[in-house]
């Protein structure tokens, strides 16, 4: 059955279980106004499921409860179902999401939620599709008279100070699971973000528990069953403390933030475990959660059976499948990761990958005074969403530190000029996660969550500190304003919130880097990608005309430069490196080095 888009490229196809099922012989519908127009005329309540391919309930509500007969027959008598797809509208999702996929929620014909579950099995969901269609016809006046969503108010506004930092900072400690490792106890995720601002605590001098906690939580997922020791990669969760059961499918988002975290854990502590599963990370996300050439994938499904056969066994059945969409704010956030790999690694088909991504999100997914579309399955689809542009432009701020290539920032200055104009309610000083005009109907734009807020200031703080328009610093301070109240509710979810706030009011370490030969430059670029603290901003700069000259650099701050050096091994200790990681090729010419680790 086709479901309707309204960005570009056609009609778009509803996904079910990969095993057999019965789930689409309901007449189920997009989101949008022919649904609840429906709804309304009709006089039925909208049952809206939201599913994931990557997502093991889901496939068992569609094979159980969404096969069966009677549940098949009540549904499209009583109902105007609707499905949408968790990662390819998450606007919705998060409106809706009943804590967990898959999501049963029902709504009235405004959109507004009158109930909602996760997974319900056949025999309780015919007993709940027989009861609320009862209520609803009783009170169906009263109940379409509700507004779907809350108006938007102005938020409170907190003073930025440190003590904002050092308090989301002390809940990661608070949430240590000192047993186990990890933050919390089952299900336990891995929380790259988390884990990135702790390894930035310490840098910052705020404890060695610090790295004590990243150490022992990715030990344990190292060692422990998150990771897949036959084909690498990170599963998404663990439903177990001790990471022994883990749910089985692999995310591109974490994977990805957990190469990140691997590279920079290995710069402080020179623990070569690290780089070694970074390498394993960095392969698994090239070999199978993309196309090796410019796109990356968004997950791989989970299969239990699967993942616990030796290799010779899995070597004789079909792999689980991938989710071949390329998501923009996924993607996005892979090819930073895998272009810091390339880098670190002298890995160009990583960096390649990286830019050959950013180009063909450029060529094939950005529509000017539109930006970036959320997902492109053949076509380009779902543009006006805010973290496609905001994470797409922190992958060309990348491109930019470690190419040198003006025309990278010059594209994340176009991106971040569209967040403004588009996102950003100047009146009451908050950003939105849609634009008004491109959101879908029946769903009014709503604040961006913190999260998503934070990484946009971030963005407009390093646009500032590598292109110099303080118009990105003044909006990154009102934007971090805004969303300052919701992080000391957030614990350690609000890390971007703190990563972000720190770089405010502490200002970068621009690492500026001139000069040398190819090998030497890599050499000075891998020191900044591998540094611990999260303020180093790398910036290749471009060569000038004239003689050669030996590879130099200088670490700026906001106001003064604290560092002129030609000597890899005093950068290393100024960033907080481990001794010897990185290691000069010839000790009398500095100027020429290269990464000890690097591969052919």
């Amino acid at each position: 059955m086709a479901m309707e888009d309204r960005s570009c490229g056609g009609p778009e196809e509803f996904r079910f279980s990969p095993r057999p099922n019965r789930a689409s012989e309901i007449g189920w519908l997009p989101w949008g106004e022919e649904a609840f127009s429906r709804s309304a005329r009709e006089g039925k309540p909208v049952l809206l499921s939201i599913s994931a391919v990557w997502c093991h309930w889901c496939h068992v509500m569609d094979e159980t409860t969404y096969s069966d007969p009677e549940v098949i027959d009540l549904v499209n008598r009583l109902y105007v179902p609707v499905r949408v797809d968790n990662d390819r509208h998450p606007d919705i999702n998060r409106r809706y999401n009943q804590w967990g996929w898959p999501t049963t929620a029902f709504l009235s014909s405004r959109g507004a939620l009158l109930a909602g579950a996760t997974y319900i099995p056949p025999e309780r969901m015919r007993l709940v599709l027989r009861r609320i269609s009862e209520l609803y016809a009783l009170n169906r006046r009263e109940l379409e008279d509700t507004p779907p969503v809350m108006e938007v108010s102005p938020p409170e506004r907190e003073n930025l100070t440190p003590s904002l930092v050092e308090k989301v900072a002390s809940s990661i400690l608070t949430a240590w699971d000192r047993e186990f490792g990890g933050l919390g106890a089952e299900p336990k995720f891995p929380h790259p973000e988390a884990l990135t601002l702790a390894l930035h605590a310490h840098r910052r001098g705020m404890g060695e528990e610090y790295l004590a906690l990243v150490r022992e939580s990715l030990e344990a997922m190292i060692y422990g069953n998150l990771r897949d020791r036959l084909e690498g990669g990170f599963f998404r969760y663990s439903t177990t403390r001790d990471w022994s059961v883990p749910h089985y499918e692999k995310m591109l988002a974490d994977n990805a933030g957990l190469l990140s975290v691997l590279l920079r854990v290995y710069g402080a502590t020179g623990k070569r475990l690290y780089l070694d599963t970074a390498k394993e990370t960095a392969a698994f996300i090239q070999r199978t959660l993309s196309d090796g050439r410019n796109r990356f994938f968004g997950s791989q499904d989970a299969d239990e059976e699967y993942y616990l056969l030796p290799r010779y066994a899995r070597r004789a059945r079909p792999a689980p499948p991938v989710d071949r969409t390329v998501y923009l704010d996924l993607s996005a956030r892979a090819a930073s990761s895998m272009l810091e790999a390339g880098t670190v690694l002298g890995n160009e088909s990583y960096r390649r990958l990286s830019l050959g991504f950013l180009d063909f999100a450029w060529q094939e997914c950005y529509l000017p005074e539109v930006g970036m579309a959320h997902y492109h399955d053949g076509s380009p689809r779902r543009h006006g969403l805010l973290d496609d542009q905001v994470e797409t432009a922190l992958a060309f701020q990348t491109a930019f530190s470690l190419t040198g290539k003006p025309l990278y920032l010059e594209r994340a200055e176009d991106l971040l000029t569209l967040v403004r104009r588009h996102f950003w309610d100047g009146e009451r000083k908050l950003l939105l996660d849609t634009t008004e005009g491109l959101s879908l109907p029946g769903l009014r734009p709503a604040t961006a969550d913190t999260a998503s807020a934070s990484r946009a200031a971030e963005c407009m703080l390093r646009q500032y500190f590598l292109g110099g328009e303080a118009e990105w610093l003044d909006l990154a301070a009102e934007l971090l304003s805004s969303v300052a109240g919701d992080s000391l509710a957030g614990g350690y979810l609000a890390a971007p919130f703190a990563l972000a706030l720190d770089l405010l009011l502490e200002g970068p370490l621009v690492v500026k880097i001139a000069g040398g030969d190819p090998e030497a430059r890599g050499a000075f670029l891998s020191a900044a990608v591998l540094s611990p603290d999260h303020r180093v901003i790398p910036l290749l700069e471009e060569g000038e005309s004239g003689e050669p000259r030996s590879a130099g650099v200088e670490v700026c701050g906001r106001e003064a430069c604290f560092l002129r050096t030609g000597r890899l091994e005093e950068l290393s200790t100024f960033l907080g490196l481990t001794w010897g990681i990185i290691m000069s090729k010839d000790e009398e010419e500095p100027g020429s080095s290269r990464v000890a680790f690097q591969e052919g």
